[in-house]
């Protein structure tokens, strides 16, 4: 599909630049073209008027090499062409005289091509009425250069189509990369969404089944399937909320409710929230939080401060501690939950934030490991209150998580 569309792309702007060289070519040719005639017609007629006002013979025998001329009177016609060229010649200037000058160019035949210049019905001190006079112009050697012009915009526009057509190819790999990259991540994410909805779907199911094969049996009898069944539930339930939020924050559909909070009143919250699953933990949970007033969504927060000191709790072991810290930086808030916990390898440290990533494989499915969602859903939280997240881990050490938000 990519390599169809990349082709697609490469032929565009191979087309878009030949109809764009086409018309600037064309546009160059004429121009010169235009100035170059330009220039001979303005030659041609500084003849005309030698010839009006000075002795015309005398001045059709003392043309320069290339240039000739015509002067009709009623009685004759006083010319210096050859006389092959004044037979050609004469028939065209016949058929186009009339009372208004004009200019043509004139094909001899060959490579013999030349350039008229017309004046009608003119006054001479010598003849008195004259009735034309047509000065020629050999232009062989300026429609030469004319050619050579063509030639050598054909060449550049043939270069230029086949460095367009690999520029094209090698612009719209770059452009198509993110959206490869989208791509699979999308495929990747409806995979691994289809993966963690179905497995508790599954614990689901084959815990119901058992209690259908023990039907003759009490409820209190079947109560450790149905616990799982309803432990699976509920896990089901938060995978599936994770997702709308990620769905909603993705179209934008996921509004702040933003208003003025107390910002260490909540921290402190989240931390009396936590403490007894700390202790049931084994664990030290430390909170440091003055108070310090900022704009922000309250429920947003709150779950960025969940997502946070759960991964701190869930894996610290036991005898470890979890610190977390409230300060104020300039017009910053900065919110530091720091563990003496297992770490993260640094290779998976910039993967950290990815939907469905989980740097400890051997935990992934683990009864208290995540779907992989909390922090995808803490980045989002901080950017839509226009704030920075930061993650520094070292394995077997412990992770600290920084948050900065801003205040007023």
């Amino acid at each position: 599909m990519f390599q169809r569309v990349r082709v697609r792309l490469t032929l565009l702007s191979v087309a878009i630049f030949i109809c764009l060289y086409a018309v600037s070519s064309l546009a160059v040719y004429a121009i010169v073209r235009h100035v170059v005639l330009q220039s001979i017609d303005a030659r041609l007629d500084i003849v005309v008027r030698q010839i009006l006002h000075r002795n015309a013979p005398f001045v059709l025998s003392n043309l320069p090499m290339g240039i000739y001329g015509m002067v009709g009177t009623p009685n004759q016609v006083i010319s210096n062409l050859p006389d092959d060229l004044f037979n050609a010649i004469s028939p065209f200037v016949t058929a186009h005289a009339g009372v208004h000058p004009w200019a043509a160019t004139f094909n001899a035949g060959g490579d013999q091509v030349y350039r008229l210049i017309y004046e009608p019905e003119l006054a001479d001190p010598f003849f008195g009425t004259i009735q034309y006079v047509v000065v020629v112009g050999n232009i062989a050697r300026e429609l030469s250069v004319l050619q050579r012009l063509l030639h050598v915009l054909a060449l550049v526009g043939g270069a230029g189509v086949l460095i367009s057509t690999l520029a094209g190819f090698l612009f719209a790999e770059r452009a198509l990369k993110p959206i490869r990259t989208a791509w699979q991540r999308q495929l990747d994410f409806v995979a691994d969404a289809s993966h963690e909805l179905r497995t508790p779907l599954a614990v689901i199911q084959s815990n119901l089944n058992i209690v259908m094969e023990h039907s003759h049996e009490t409820v209190l009898d079947n109560m450790e399937w149905l616990n799982n069944a309803h432990s699976e539930a509920r896990r089901l339930s938060r995978l599936v909320e994770d997702l709308l939020t990620l769905a909603r924050s993705d179209s934008g559909a996921a509004p702040l409710s933003v208003s003025a909070l107390n910002l260490g009143d909540l921290v402190r919250r989240v931390g009396e929230l936590f403490e007894p699953v700390a202790a049931a933990r084994g664990l030290t949970l430390q909170v440091e939080a003055p108070d310090l007033t900022i704009e922000g969504d309250p429920d947003r927060l709150h779950q960025l401060l969940v997502i946070l000191l759960d991964n701190a709790c869930k894996f610290t072991p036991a005898g470890g501690r979890v610190t977390v810290r409230l300060t104020r930086s300039r017009h910053q808030a900065v919110i530091q939950v720091q563990d003496t916990g297992i770490g993260i390898p640094e290779a998976d440290l910039p993967h950290i934030f990815e939907r469905f990533y989980r740097a400890d494989k051997a935990r992934a499915r683990t009864a208290s490991a995540g779907a992989g969602l909390g922090l995808s859903i803490a980045r989002w939280i901080v950017d839509a209150h226009q704030g920075k997240i930061q993650v520094a881990s070292r394995e077997g050490e412990g992770t600290t998580v920084t948050v900065q938000l801003p205040a007023p």
